[in-house]
């Protein structure tokens, strides 16, 4: 500190080491990884459903790869795309584009009226996934340095949860929906 102003002057990462984990950082926690149980949720909902797509618009199996193929091929693009937004608008803008970007044409896809529509809206829906990487990353600014490993792995069973989550949801409803 310089000027006899009598200030500390900490780092970022000094300053959280000090305060600690908290309630904001747990709240942080919480709100993020729900955010990743719905990302987890969207790249595994394909298994479930893809079966159910090929049966009703009788595509071949090769189509209904693709229809995966494409959300991966949009979260190649998406996780530029994400990483530029993140990095020049901040990570909640970066948070806001990954949750517009595939929820909406998420939930569309449940309407698509035929399959070149579905692959469109696959395809958006990538370019959202790609971006989720900033949910971590996000996470991770806010949490003292020396407990970021156990801290990330404490974050990334909230992608396991979005994956049993789906896997039972579509337990519970396929058999309805016949």
């Amino acid at each position: 500190a310089g000027g006899g102003s009598g200030a500390e002057a900490y780092t970022t990462d000094e300053a959280l080491s000090r305060l600690g984990f908290g309630r904001f950082q747990a709240l942080l926690l919480g709100f993020l990884g729900t955010g990743w149980v719905a990302e987890a949720m969207e790249v595994l909902l394909l298994s479930f459903v893809g079966p159910s797509v090929k049966e009703e618009w009788g595509v071949s199996g090769g189509a209904e790869g693709l229809i995966t193929s494409v959300a991966f091929a949009g979260m190649l693009l998406g996780a530029c795309v994400g990483g530029l937004v993140s990095d020049r608008y901040g990570r909640r803008a970066g948070f806001l584009f990954t949750a517009i970007v595939s929820g909406v044409p998420g939930f569309l896809c449940a309407f698509s009226p035929n399959y070149a529509t579905l692959l469109a809206l696959r395809f958006v829906v990538g370019l959202g996934l790609g971006g989720s990487h900033v949910l971590p990353t996000w996470f991770l600014e806010f949490v003292p340095a020396e407990n970021r490993g156990s801290w990330i792995a404490a974050f990334t069973c909230f992608w396991t949860l979005g994956t049993i989550l789906e896997a039972l949801l579509a337990w519970a409803i396929m058999p309805i929906l016949g």
